[in-house]
């Protein structure tokens, strides 16, 4: 109780004296030896309870931002998601590029006049089983019997054609036929034909013919280049099938095309007078081993294709 006092007392003094020096501070103009006496005194005082104070004023202080943090932290998360959409996009469209470039470069190489087309549907119509409908028509000079090439090689041909849209007869559809011929030689001619959900074959005419496993096709040109131009790729044999006795052989193609995915595509509007032989055809596949069973990639399309380097 005693000490309680004390304290008090001695508060009441410093109060007194502190109030004191002020005055006398105050007349004297500011300046002078006081207020530095004043400041050593008390400014270790004031300085500590800034230190205590400042801190809970700081906290109060930013709870009036919370809500513009917030709003700053919602917009940037909307514009991550923005460019999240624009990266999405960007890539469908390398996508798109990628596929025109090969396309041009097939094309350039064989000298083939192109109307380049986009599949905008995929389906069965007109009674076939395997067709897509393509964004040009009668207006963009495209006819009936037209070749459609995509950067790995045969797509399939016009089937009929409307003012702005065409449908194209898909290479896989089991009523798909078209001339070809083994790479090498103007002799081993025969046709390929869709086998829808079954395999692509190949059918060599002749006796004296033969083929292996690895060897590539190409497309043997239609009178009048209508419907299906020469040299385009088509695939190559992934197993030969035994027919004893026939005057023909028969073999199973894996197609360049990945016609479950065809994207954009030419209808060839003209070609040159002549193209060169098997200058369109992408590196030759391994063969297997054994001419009976099928190649490493048997199970793959056009994977095999050479991929362009760029525009011609």
């Amino acid at each position: 109780m005693r000490d309680n006092r004390r304290a008090r007392l001695i508060l009441a003094m410093l109060l007194l004296t502190a109030f004191t020096l002020i005055t006398l501070d105050y007349r004297s103009g500011g300046g002078g030896p006081l207020r530095s006496i004043g400041n050593a005194v008390f400014g270790p005082v004031e300085r500590a309870a800034n230190a205590v104070a400042h801190p809970i004023g700081s906290f109060f202080s930013s709870l009036g931002h919370l809500s513009s943090y917030k709003s700053e932290n919602d917009r940037l998360k909307a514009q991550n998601q923005r460019l999240l959409q624009q990266l999405h996009l960007t890539n469908a469209d390398k996508a798109h590029l990628a596929a025109a470039d090969k396309l041009l470069n097939l094309a350039g190489r064989a000298q083939f006049r192109i109307v380049a087309a986009r599949v905008v549907a995929n389906g069965s119509s007109l009674g076939f089983e395997s067709t897509a409908t393509i964004d040009v028509g009668s207006q963009d000079g495209i006819k009936r019997n037209q070749t459609v090439i995509d950067g790995d090689g045969l797509v399939g041909k016009t089937l009929s054609v409307g003012p702005t849209t065409s449908t194209i007869l898909l290479g896989n559809d089991p009523d798909f036929t078209a001339g070809a011929r083994l790479e090498g030689s103007g002799q081993h001619v025969g046709h390929v034909d869709g086998g829808g959900r079954n395999p692509m074959t190949f059918t060599l005419l002749g006796t004296q013919a033969t083929m292996k496993v690895g060897d590539q096709l190409v497309t043997y040109a239609s009178i009048g280049d209508r419907p299906f131009v020469p040299e385009v790729p088509i695939g190559h044999i992934v197993r030969v099938q035994p027919t004893p006795g026939q005057l023909f052989s028969s073999g199973i193609v894996a197609p360049y095309v990945d016609f479950g995915s065809i994207d954009i595509v030419g209808v060839v509007v003209g070609t040159p007078r002549t193209v060169k032989r098997d200058s369109l055809l992408p590196p030759s596949p391994t063969p297997s081993p054994s001419a009976g069973s099928p190649s490493p990639s048997a199970s793959s399309s056009p994977s095999g294709s050479p991929s362009p380097t760029g525009s011609p």
